[in-house]
């Protein structure tokens, strides 16, 4: 009885020692996501810098996930062709932001920001207009730039986002309809950098 009391014993502290094992190793093995926060600027044409948000990075298995928190306080809240937009003041132009309402998986690598320059779209607007047309569509072409990001300005027809795409189709905008802009625009770049930069 005491051999096999003994036995158990044994076998029990056994168990205890290779759980507590693993879940040191499990701890370990645990790293801590880190975020990479960069600011969002609006650049106008005379290289002035507005504030519009900030962009958090986050290592992810193919890339990096990101999300934006936008600067509520530099947007005034409009409400145009019966939608709420969000618009930067100017007195001859208003651009405000257009969210892109369909699928999107925010992730970030070299070689696509397409994710990206589709959470940065744009219509454009006098201040007398009462409503706002897709047609006036602005799309911010990133690319990498030292620490962060830049995207330069191009012209396009939103309308293509007024019907969902096809199931799948995370790209219904056409890389081709992409024009080059007017000098009638006074947002001519984005740029994101490392905050502390």
């Amino acid at each position: 009885m005491g051999a096999s009391v003994s036995a158990i014993n044994s076998r029990g502290w056994h168990s205890w020692f290779i759980i507590i094992l693993l879940s040191g190793i499990a701890e370990v093995g645990t790293v801590e996501a880190v975020e990479e926060h960069y600011r969002i600027s609006a650049e106008n044409q005379h290289k002035e810098l507005i504030p519009l948000g900030a962009l958090i990075l986050v290592d992810s298995a193919n890339g990096q996930d990101y999300r934006i928190e936008w600067d509520e306080a530099q947007f005034e809240n409009h409400f145009l062709s019966m939608r709420p937009f969000k618009c930067l003041p100017h007195p001859v132009q208003l651009i405000c932001h257009l969210p892109y309402p369909y699928e999107i998986e925010r992730k970030i690598d070299n070689d696509d920001l397409t994710d990206l320059e589709y959470d940065m779209l744009f219509l454009h607007k006098t201040p007398q207009e009462y409503g706002i047309n897709a047609w006036n569509g602005l799309y911010f072409k990133f690319q990498r730039d030292r620490n962060g990001f830049a995207g330069e300005l191009r012209e396009t027809d939103l309308n293509v986002l007024q019907a969902p795409p096809e199931e799948g189709d995370l790209r219904p905008i056409d890389p081709d309809a992409l024009y080059e802009p007017s000098d009638k625009h006074w947002l001519r770049r984005i740029i994101i950098e490392p905050v502390g930069s």
